[in-house]
């Protein structure tokens, strides 16, 4: 897959043969974002043009309001690899600063979608809003593309299993209450963050459980304290594991929360590796034990619960 950061690297020779276009923000690749793109391989392979994602490398708010600007569900690598994955050959991800943020909408239409990717066929959310101020909507992308010689399409709201809209809002807010099973269904995916091992204070190790802590700049959304069923991914191969997120309350309380991924049947040298964790099923919230006998009873029973749940 091609990526092009800045406007200025566009080249409209690129595109002579015409292009289909998605633009959103595209924030976690849910399955909303997964219709948009599906919508996008079909229209482009009948057509036999190129597919294009139009999206950014910060999120909006970041530079519009950036006290309400959210955490992103994905980094700005996990989304290339999942647009990669699926498929896309091109993605434009440019930065939304001040000088993107005054684009007119219609200028961007008409200079961007028509004028540098010869636009034939444009997709994006039913809710996105693109331009100044958020100018630009379905209605006005129909019309100019009756205009310049393009097709619009708004893809509808896709909704999970419990019969909800499905929106990195409404992901993002499951993870940070720490329902990962609803954030599984959003996605379609087990929710998943990224990091490099580093060293700890060893006290798993001196009790049985060894585990691999992330540390470092994380990629992904971190989900609320507590215990979890999950896999850790190491070199292709997805391991099962018991996953600790928190500030350790019987030892550390006091301490920032940190991921920690003890493998099952898994003895290896894991630092300065980078690994992806990935959450299945939450298990509990952070207890304060009043000790290591009762602590060591209830991480053997978590290491239970995540073999049963998982097939381990």
């Amino acid at each position: 897959m091609r990526v092009i950061e800045s406007l200025a690297a566009l080249r409209p020779e690129d595109f002579a043969a015409g292009t289909c276009v998605a633009i959103g923000k595209f924030d976690g690749l849910h399955l909303g974002h997964q219709s948009i793109l599906q919508r996008l391989r079909g229209e482009a392979a009948v057509a036999g043009q190129v597919t294009v994602v139009f999206t950014f490398a910060n999120h909006p708010l970041s530079y519009l309001n950036p006290e309400r600007c959210p955490q992103p569900l994905m980094s700005r690598a996990q989304r290339l690899e999942a647009f990669a994955a699926a498929g896309i050959d091109v993605c434009v991800m440019v930065d939304f600063d001040a000088e993107f943020a005054a684009i007119p909408a219609e200028s961007f239409v008409t200079d961007v979608l028509v004028g540098k990717l010869h636009a034939r066929h444009v997709i994006m959310g039913a809710d996105f809003r693109f331009g100044h101020r958020g100018a630009g909507d379905g209605a006005l992308l129909r019309a100019l593309g009756a205009e310049h010689g393009f097709t619009a399409e708004m893809v509808a709201w896709v909704e999970d299993a419990a019969a909800e809209p499905v929106s990195s809002s409404a992901t993002r807010a499951a993870l940070l209450a720490g329902d990962v099973a609803a954030a599984t269904r959003m996605l379609g995916r087990p929710p998943a963050v990224r990091g490099d091992v580093v060293h700890g204070d060893a006290r798993g190790r001196e009790i049985g459980f060894p585990t691999a802590n992330l540390g470092g700049t994380i990629e992904g959304l971190v989900p609320a304290d507590g215990v979890y069923a999950g896999w850790v991914l190491l070199d292709g191969e997805r391991r099962v594991a018991a996953i600790s997120v928190g500030n350790n309350p019987t030892f550390t309380p006091n301490e920032q929360s940190r991921v920690e991924a003890f493998v099952l049947d898994f003895d290896a040298d894991l630092y300065g590796q980078r690994i992806e964790v990935q959450f299945a099923h939450r298990l509990r919230g952070m207890v304060r034990f009043d000790g290591i006998e009762p602590l060591l009873v209830q991480m053997r029973a978590d290491v239970a619960e995540t073999r049963r749940l998982l097939g381990a």
